[in-house]
C-alpha cells in the first residue's frame, strides 16, 4: 500500500502585473482629464440656436465679467488689446478672432471690442453656447 501524500496545488492569483495596469490606466485618465478643458478662464457664454464652425487660424479674445481682457490666456489692457490685434493682423495671414465674452457684460463693452476687431479688418466670430 502506498500511503504517500499527494501534493495538492492550490489556485494562485498573480497580482503583480495588475498594479502596473491600474497605474497606467490612472495615468491615462489624468492626462485626458487635463486636456478636456481647453480654456482656464471660466465664462457664462450667451446662448444661440444656430452655430457655425470657425477656420483653423484663430485668435481667442476673452473678456470676463470683471472686464479683464485676455488674448490666448494672456491678460492685456484695453489699449494693449488694440495694439496686439493690429500687430497680429499684419503678421499672421488674417486670423479669425473668436470673441469669448461673458454674458453679463454690457453691450457697450462688447461693441468697443468689436470696433477694434473691425478697425483691424479681421474676421470675427462671437462664441456662444448651443441651446437645446
Amino acid at each position: 500500500m502506498n500511503f504517500r501524500k499527494t501534493k495538492r496545488h492550490g489556485a494562485v492569483v498573480e497580482a503583480a502585473s495588475l498594479s502596473d495596469i491600474l497605474f497606467f490606466l490612472m495615468l491615462f485618465f489624468l492626462i485626458i482629464s487635463t486636456l478636456a478643458s481647453p480654456t482656464a478662464i471660466k465664462l457664462l457664454l450667451p446662448q444661440a440656436r444656430h452655430t457655425q464652425n470657425i477656420p483653423k487660424q484663430i485668435l481667442n479674445v476673452t473678456v470676463n465679467a470683471h472686464l479683464n481682457y485676455f488674448i490666448e490666456k494672456e491678460p492685456v489692457s484695453f489699449e494693449g488689446l488694440e495694439r496686439h490685434l493690429a500687430r497680429v493682423g499684419s503678421e499672421v495671414n488674417k486670423p479669425s478672432v473668436v470673441l469669448r465674452i461673458d454674458r453679463t457684460i454690457q453691450v457697450n463693452d462688447l461693441v468697443k471690442v468689436v470696433d477694434i476687431v473691425n478697425k483691424n479688418k479681421l474676421q470675427m466670430v462671437i462664441a456662444t453656447e448651443k441651446t437645446n
